[in-house]
């Protein structure tokens, strides 16, 4: 929204001297010119120094973009509530800072632009930290390490290598793609066949009617996917990481340092633990292989 005031006041600004250089000659566009650059840096800095964690401590609620289709991440349950991974952890923040926690609904279309234009504080919402992404939002620690793999007939397949010369499922837009077929021409697959489909349900109905061997996705979103049917397991290593992040504004670091303080609390007393082994435990819907890895704690 300010970059479209600052559009809209370039624009005025511009009209106004034409109209002024026409009437007075050149000296009067200089002017102009130097007040319009004055204009705009005090705007600069009017944006640099608005301090998004103070406006919300001034509020009853934070707003929170959560996602709702990426069980068991996020998701609506059966009674139409929130719920996941992502989920718990929005709330806890909240908690944590002393606020109700208003969720909004984002996708993968929506999440980045939510932020950008205001409309939430933060996002929540199995979000890869990448490059692209990080040259318009900030990011903060990551909350939760993944990473692509391949889903497959338990029993079937035993490492990545057994999927040379096999079919695998990907969705239409994943990075996995790539990702996969670089790994696999590694693995002296000389024409993988890779084939793209609309979503991860129809990838899923794919390999279940043998059309493909294999479908690759972060590993959670397999599991979901799949609702943790013990007939399917993802298999070998991961060949792509993921690091899901919380979204936050750019240049709001007052605020990023605030929800990385909260994780690194969560962390030191357990709290995160209790929300991963809830979804991701051993004896969870959606157990996950190994120990989880955990990012550096910061000391005191």
């Amino acid at each position: 929204m300010t970059r479209l005031l600052l559009f809209f006041e370039f624009y005025f600004s511009l009209s106004l001297i034409t109209r002024l250089s026409i009437i007075n000659g050149v000296d009067v566009l200089r002017r102009i010119v130097s007040f319009i650059c004055i204009l705009f840096s005090l705007s600069s800095l009017q944006l640099q120094a608005r301090n998004l964690l103070n406006e919300i401590s001034a509020r009853e609620e934070i707003n929170i973009g959560v996602g709702y289709m990426v069980p068991p991440m996020n998701y609506i349950d059966d009674d139409g509530v929130h719920t996941g991974f992502d989920v718990d952890l929005a709330l806890a923040i909240a908690k944590h800072m002393g606020k109700t926690a208003n969720l909004v609904k984002v996708n993968n279309k929506t999440r980045v632009s939510f932020l950008v234009t205001g409309k939430v504080d933060i996002v929540i919402s199995s979000m890869n930290h990448t490059v692209g992404r990080d040259k318009v939002i900030d990011f903060s620690d990551v909350y939760l390490y993944d990473g692509k793999r391949i889903l497959a007939k338990r029993g079937r397949f035993s490492s990545l290598q057994d999927f040379v010369g096999k079919r695998v499922a990907v969705v239409q837009g994943s990075n996995a793609r790539t990702a996969l077929h670089e790994k696999l021409i590694e693995l002296g697959d000389p024409n993988p066949q890779i084939l793209s489909f609309q979503s991860n349900a129809e990838c899923l109905l794919a390999l279940k009617t043998n059309k493909v061997d294999g479908y690759t996705n972060d590993t959670v979103i397999l599991l979901g996917t799949s609702g943790g049917d013990s007939q399917y397991e993802a298999v070998g290593e991961i060949f792509s990481p993921t690091f899901f992040s919380i979204g936050v504004p750019e240049n709001q670091s007052k605020l990023r340092d605030e929800v990385n303080f909260i994780l690194r609390d969560m962390h030191l007393s357990g709290e995160w633990r209790a929300i991963y082994d809830k979804w991701f435990g051993p004896s969870s819907q959606y157990s996950l292989p190994g120990e989880p890895k955990l990012p550096p704690i910061w000391p005191m």
